[in-house]
């Protein structure tokens, strides 16, 4: 819902500029010197919508006039000269807490220098727009007056001065949300950003067109837009899924398909585990480990990282005299229950004469 703005122009002393800072509307509650406003209780600019309104200002990219007696919004009237009594400059607005809006860059002109140095001009006028409550909303115009009364500005030169202002503004707004709708379109399509209208367009002729082949429904014909035609598209995936056959041979139950993988992975489980006790063992026989700390070790790392032990019992020298020796131990600790082989006279002497 749009606001309802009403526009005026007051005066205020010139008095009130400093060298560093010319004031243009004072913060807080404030009437024109001939008692106004009187549609609103008083006008009143808040430090919140004076750093918007200088946020605002401050995004131009030209400078600000000041005039005479506002002779620029007449001038668009009349077409007569307006010249400028100075300049605020871009990028130069600024909110004093305490004081307003305030130019800290600001320029008069030596003819304008001259008539404020001898008094010909005293005070400066701002036009601004306000709620009919009174809460100041935008800075349109400033000049240099020497009628402070709000009567020597006619209310059909603020009505036009407004009427500028929303102009602008709504062309402003209008550009930006242009670019803001061309920029989602290049990102739903997967355009490039440098892709112009005209490239947008065409693209979504291409979607339309791939749309009404796929589904039959003409996007933004016959009252059908695109979320018609995504509806008519998930009603013919849903009916082609109800008309095809589905072959029971071809699919198991969930159940079964789980069983399934769970016992590979545990026949995967029990052959790894062979494979590394046939390596320790193998390893016990031909002297690569000794020990049966050395084997329990070996034995418990295989459990938890197979790769590294294949690796490292690979990487043993083979110790032929030991085998025997490490292949009784190895047996021993991995199978309490096998009986030894039977040992004859012949090898019980050599097993005596080297201490086994």
């Amino acid at each position: 819902m749009k606001t309802t703005l009403l526009a005026a122009a007051c005066s205020f002393a010139l008095e009130a500029a400093t060298p560093d800072y010319l004031v243009l509307i004072p913060e807080g509650i404030f009437k024109g010197i001939d008692g106004r406003p009187f549609d609103a209780p008083h006008w009143n600019l808040t430090p919140e919508r004076g750093k918007q309104i200088v946020a605002a200002l401050n995004q131009r990219s030209i400078d600000m006039v000041m005039d005479y007696e506002h002779a620029t919004l007449e001038a668009q009237k009349t077409g007569e000269p307006a010249p400028a009594s100075g300049w605020l400059k871009a990028g130069g607005f600024q909110y004093i807490e305490g004081v307003g809006i305030c130019s800290a860059k600001f320029t008069w002109t030596d003819k304008a220098a001259g008539f404020i140095g001898s008094e010909e001009y005293k005070y400066l006028s701002p036009v601004f727009l306000y709620s009919k409550a009174g809460d100041v909303q935008h800075l349109l115009h400033v000049a240099l007056t020497n009628t402070p009364n709000l009567d020597q500005l006619p209310e059909a030169r603020l009505a036009a001065a407004a009427q500028d202002f929303f102009a602008q503004n709504s062309q402003q707004q209008d550009s930006e949300m242009n670019e803001e709708l061309l920029e989602r379109l290049r990102w739903m399509l997967n355009l490039p950003i440098s892709a112009t209208a005209e490239d947008i367009i065409a693209e979504l002729n291409k979607l339309t067109a791939q749309i009404q082949e796929a589904t039959g429904t003409t996007v933004a014909a016959n009252g059908h837009n695109l979320f018609d035609a995504v509806a008519a598209a998930g009603q013919w995936k849903v009916a082609a899924n109800s008309q095809a056959t589905v072959d029971p041979t071809q699919y198991v139950p969930m159940a079964v398909y789980q069983e399934a993988v769970q016992k590979a992975g545990n026949a995967d489980a029990v052959a790894k585990t062979k494979e590394m006790n046939d390596l320790i063992t193998a390893a016990c026989s031909d002297g690569r480990l000794t020990g049966e700390a050395t084997i329990n070790w070996y034995k418990d790392q295989a459990k938890t990282n197979p790769d590294f032990v294949k690796a490292q019992i690979e990487s043993l020298p083979k110790i032929a005299a030991l085998t025997q020796q490490q292949t009784s131990q190895v047996n021993l600790a991995a199978n309490h229950q096998q009986t030894p082989p039977p040992v004859d006279d012949v090898q019980a002497s050599i097993d005596a004469q080297f201490g086994f």
